[in-house]
């Protein structure tokens, strides 16, 4: 009977130890699953240029809305890959058309190409930069949104927000000065209501703070370099 015992003891310590292996395995599995993903996303955010980086942070509030990367860049270590570059996660691309469905009726690259030159288009008439700041955060919402979901290739959609992008540079001295005049737009915008701006206030401030937040690594581009900046819009950042 000791002998019985001693070898259910004995069991049981090996499959203790079997078990402690297999999750060891396990966590070493995911940490180099985790170790490739942030490689390859790094890659992406080295291949992208000043332009992409600065046009694409231009839409942060919204996209941190919609797909939040702050806390996800925190916890893999890694860049804020999303609000840095066109992309987003291919787990977001179903709702991101819902929302430029819902949101702006565009469904494909002819209605994406039409209502993002109607908004660009718009820009020198706002009446203010409040409404100039809104209405810039809308059109590089919807231009590399439209990118991200496979309407439009991302040179295209960026190419379209270059009136954007060199009205952003020429009023606003930098990312606090555009996130309030953002959100000063947003009170008055139709539509507008309370939920909806206490969520995008979160938002703003989440950006101004973190170490993380585009809007901390990107530099805003003074006035005398808008032509070097344009000018890198087929140079990678790592060039």
């Amino acid at each position: 009977m000791f002998k019985f015992f001693k070898e259910l003891i004995d069991s049981a310590k090996e499959g203790v130890a079997e078990g402690k292996a297999e999750l060891a395995q396990e966590a070493a599995e995911r940490d180099t699953a985790r170790q490739q993903g942030n490689a390859a996303l790094e890659a992406r955010v080295a291949a992208s240029s000043r332009f992409e980086n600065f046009a694409v942070a231009l839409a942060a509030v919204y996209r941190e809305t919609f797909a939040s990367d702050l806390r996800e860049a925190e916890e893999m270590q890694r860049s804020a890959v999303h609000l840095l570059c066109v992309d987003i996660s291919a787990k977001e691309i179903a709702s991101w058309k819902k929302l430029l469905s819902r949101d702006f009726s565009v469904t494909d690259r002819e209605s994406a190409e039409a209502v993002v030159a109607e908004i660009v288009g718009s820009l020198p008439s706002q009446s203010g930069d409040d409404d100039l700041a809104l209405w810039i955060g809308r059109a590089s919402h919807l231009a590399t949104g439209a990118a991200a979901v496979g309407y439009v290739n991302a040179g295209t959609a960026l190419e379209w927000l270059v009136p954007a992008v060199e009205l952003a540079v020429e009023r606003f001295s930098g990312w606090d000065n555009y996130a309030q005049s953002f959100l000063a737009g947003e009170r008055e915008a139709p539509g507008s209501n309370f939920v909806g701006r206490k969520l995008l206030a979160s938002m703003t401030q989440k950006l101004l703070e973190s170490e993380r937040s585009p809007w901390k690594t990107v530099a805003w581009p003074e006035r005398d370099s808008l032509a070097d900046l344009l000018a890198s819009r087929e140079t990678p950042r790592s060039a």
